[in-house]
């Protein structure tokens, strides 16, 4: 069965070492291993799609956070290796999603692309895990999906909230573990 990877908010925001809201080291230790999980989701024509925040200037968000992955700026794009990656296959099978809210399934057309793919089962994978990531874990849940992840493919800013979304998610939500 084919499989959707939705790889979340792996932006230069929440990766670079200057990004406004970076995960660090943790965030840029999922880099390569996020890479090869494209690469083979690729490889085994699974439909991946990279489900990243892109905000207006005055997006009521920022309320909340601080002003983050503008449209058009460097901190919104993919981390270096994601983006040439997505240049190169971007297609059918490779999409990029903008999303102004923590689920990418919320208000876009994820639910819609997948639909249209046949695809029942999805990887989440990404940061913030007890954010962006969660949600969409919950977005995925909440539609009848089947989820899986691996704590491996994903970072929070503290390594407690990492591990207490990832046991909430498996408690909750009952994701599968990869």
């Amino acid at each position: 069965m084919q499989r959707a990877l939705i790889v979340v908010d792996m932006s230069n925001d929440f990766i670079a070492d200057d990004g406004v809201l970076t995960c660090g080291s943790a965030g840029q230790a999922t880099v390569q291993p996020i890479l090869q999980a494209v690469q083979a989701a690729y490889d085994h024509g699974d439909f991946i799609v990279f489900a990243c925040d892109a905000h207006a200037i005055d997006d009521p968000e920022f309320a909340l956070w601080t002003t983050h992955c503008v449209v058009g700026t460097y901190g919104a794009k993919l981390v270096a290796d994601l983006q040439m990656f997505y240049e190169n296959h971007k297609g059918d099978r490779v999409r990029y999603l903008p999303k102004t809210k923590y689920d990418a399934f919320f208000e876009t057309d994820l639910a819609k692309w997948l639909h249209e793919q046949g695809i029942r089962e999805v990887i989440v994978c990404g940061v913030c895990t007890s954010i962006c990531c969660y949600a969409t874990a919950s977005g995925a849940y909440y539609r009848g999906y089947e989820v899986y992840i691996d704590p491996d493919l994903m970072a929070d800013l503290t390594p407690e909230a990492h591990q207490f979304a990832i046991q909430h998610m498996q408690d909750v939500l009952k994701v599968n573990l990869l």
